[in-house]
């Protein structure tokens, strides 16, 4: 091998060894490669000389405290460490998928960390690893949620066969696909059935689709009838639909910036030393699990429909407890 391919062969190693994070210094790398520490630094010259070229985000520096040549990074686009334990922390929390596919989602952002941090990374999250629980349907849904995303980007027109969880067999649904949301440890489809006209969609939970098959036939929406997943998203509750109204509650509960969590779209029209009045536009289903869910700390004032249904269901409640 020639001198210029060794130089080659170097220079490559330790520009690709740095870019993976490691510190390196002109002594263990001309021991390592049998050459001079003089021929190590024009080795370092031509890295630094590359990214001075490039105008890149990266540098090459020296810390002469520590005497190691490092790549640092100004762009803030890159992800830091803590921001890597960070979502490797929400996924973990939102269960998503099974256990083979989380592992390896995880090890993967894990390997984005600098080799310095990865270890300490994992030992943060080798207990939670160890006693992560698959979901019952115990699916792997990538693929499927790719052929979806290009079906509503594309808007054509899907055929679908749906087992809901108490059916003996799987049923087919043609869809006008509009939208992809995950939330509560599953991810869902918002489509509009083709066959009829409704105001609202209706929602599928994608594990529940047994098979998928994207058609070459478009569908159109008006635009004021398109599909916004973040403005649905404020709307809905416990992925459940129904018709779109406006309710008015009072709440007395020790923390109203949860209800704003809860609803992103809620406003305070009212508000004394005990209660706060909350008016929401959402979604009919869900949100009456919800409002439910808050016990004695909540009343709902509007409209009079959902109140008389809301005293019907806690009537009923209260027999069981006689």
């Amino acid at each position: 091998m020639n001198s210029q391919q060794n130089q080659t062969d170097r220079v490559l190693s330790m520009y690709d060894r740095l870019c993976k994070g490691h510190v390196l210094t002109k002594k263990t790398e001309a021991d390592s490669f049998h050459v001079g520490e003089k021929t190590i630094q024009r080795d370092f010259d031509s890295i630094r000389a590359f990214f001075e070229n490039e105008k890149t985000n990266q540098s090459l520096k020296y810390d002469r405290k520590q005497k190691v040549y490092r790549i640092e990074t100004s762009d803030e686009t890159f992800l830091r460490n803590e921001e890597i334990l960070a979502i490797v922390k929400i996924l973990i929390e939102s269960r998503a998928f099974p256990k083979t596919d989380m592992n390896q989602l995880i090890d993967k952002l894990t390997n984005l960390a600098q080799p310095a941090n990865q270890v300490f990374i994992k030992k943060m999250i080798l207990n939670e690893k160890h006693l992560y629980v698959d979901l019952q349907h115990k699916q792997s849904l990538f693929v499927l949620l790719w052929e979806l995303a290009k079906a509503v980007h594309t808007k054509r027109i899907i055929k679908i066969r749906y087992k809901r969880e108490h059916d003996q067999e799987d049923r087919e649904r043609i869809l006008k696909p509009v939208g992809l949301i995950f939330s509560e440890y599953y991810f869902y489809l918002i489509a509009y059935p083709t066959k009829r006209e409704l105001n609202f969609p209706i929602i599928f939970r994608i594990d529940r689709i047994t098979t998928c098959y994207v058609t070459d036939e478009h569908f159109d929406l008006p635009y004021r009838g398109r599909f916004q997943e973040g403005e649905f998203r404020k709307r809905i509750q416990f992925m459940y639909a129904g018709e779109l109204m406006k309710i008015k509650f009072r709440f007395t509960g020790p923390s109203p910036q949860a209800v704003l969590d809860r609803l992103p779209n809620a406003c305070i029209i009212f508000k004394d030393d005990n209660s706060v009045v909350f008016e929401a536009e959402v979604f009919g289903q869900g949100i009456k699990m919800w409002l439910l869910s808050q016990g004695e700390n909540l009343e709902v004032l509007e409209p009079e429909e959902l109140r008389n249904e809301m005293r019907e269901i806690i009537t009923r409640m209260a027999r069981r407890y006689q």
